[in-house]
């Protein structure tokens, strides 16, 4: 693997006047909706439990600020691609694919499954500035199997990626979950079904999927903040549960998923995106309250994930990978239950789970 290192450089003022006009702009685009659902109230939805959040300008003051400590990330790695993924897996096994970020491809039981992919080469309102990848996606867009289902936890721009979410979708159409209001952003709307907390739909005859609450927030203007409904999914195919956390700080939802749901075969949880804690504490978990989540899910096995891709806090790059493996060795787990996976290479869900007992 080749790393290469540059000089963190002062970011100029222009930069935060272009991505505030650009979040003005869209924000006048952006038409205010209303729901029925008791998750909505006073034209925004709320957490299970009150949290108090820093504001999404104070987020992007944070990563355009060079007075706040921040590592210096590698400007770029060279890693695995797996240029010819199978195209389906019919068996129960599921094979996963860590493509990045918070993309990964779940194949099992003839389904094709992505979740909150993201492709672009920045995670950002404008193409020129803003947190820009480090390294390829572990399956170039082109080269996926045909997609059948894509679940969006959220509408930040680090999960809901609208030139992916596009280029998908006019290729294969595939049914798209997402929370309340998110149907909104996408340039397509015919495929998109959307969930309030709670609800479920049917994937196929002996598969559904649940919307579930998690402790985070939504918005991609400085006026449309939590007007759309983010979340994690339960999923079942066939037997096998799957739990996709998206975004979250820890809360005690991750112990009412297993009384709701009961113990899951495999959970992905973020490990990253935690530093500095007084911001980032109520929407993103470290490596220890990932653990923590982990065993409150009763999770056979779980994947880390939100981590080495695009840096968007002030963690080093490899931090929360050795904070993980410090994190399960204090809270007394084998070393397999808890794994990061490789870019663009597979890995099955019978091999991981063998391997953690």
């Amino acid at each position: 693997m080749f790393v290469s290192f540059t000089k963190e450089t002062t970011m100029k003022k222009f930069i935060v006047i272009a991505i505030a006009v650009c979040l003005i702009s869209c924000a006048a685009s952006w038409s205010q909706p209303q729901f029925l659902s008791k998750n909505f109230e006073d034209g925004e939805f709320k957490n299970i439990n009150e949290v108090k959040f820093h504001s999404l300008w104070e987020m992007f003051k944070f990563s355009l600020n060079n007075d706040v400590e921040r590592a210096v990330w590698p400007e770029w790695l060279e890693t695995q691609v797996d240029k010819a993924p199978q195209e389906n897996v019919f068996s129960n096994d599921a094979k996963i694919t860590y493509i990045n970020h918070a993309t990964f491809l779940i194949q099992i039981n003839g389904l094709n499954i992505l979740t909150d992919p993201v492709f672009s080469e920045r995670t950002s309102p404008v193409s020129f500035v803003g947190p820009k990848r480090i390294h390829n996606p572990g399956i170039v867009i082109q080269n996926l199997p045909k997609i059948d289902i894509i679940i969006i936890s959220h509408d930040h721009y680090d999960h809901l990626d609208l030139d992916s979410i596009s280029t998908i979708s006019k290729r294969d159409k595939p049914q798209i979950y997402m929370g309340l209001g998110v149907s909104e952003r996408l340039d397509d709307e015919s495929h998109s079904i959307e969930l309030d907390w709670g609800q479920s739909a049917k994937l196929n005859d002996n598969s559904t999927l649940w919307f579930l609450d998690v402790q985070h927030f939504s918005g991609r203007t400085l006026t449309d903040r939590n007007t759309t409904l983010w979340g994690g999914y339960l999923l079942d195919i066939a037997g096998t549960k799957i739990y996709f956390g998206g975004d979250s700080g820890y809360a005690d939802h991750y112990q009412r998923a297993y009384q709701e749901h009961g113990a899951v075969d495999l959970a992905f949880l973020p490990i990253g995106a935690y530093a500095p804690r007084q911001l980032f504490k109520p929407i993103h978990m470290d490596p220890h309250q990932a653990v923590q989540a982990h065993q409150d899910l009763h999770a056979k096995v779980s994947i880390g994930m939100h981590y080495g891709t695009f840096q968007l806090s002030g963690e080093p790059f490899d931090e929360p990978k050795s904070l993980l493996e410090q994190a399960k060795k204090d809270a007394n787990l084998t070393n397999d239950s808890f794994v990061t996976l490789a870019i663009g290479k597979p890995a099955f869900l019978s091999s991981l789970i063998k391997k953690s007992q």
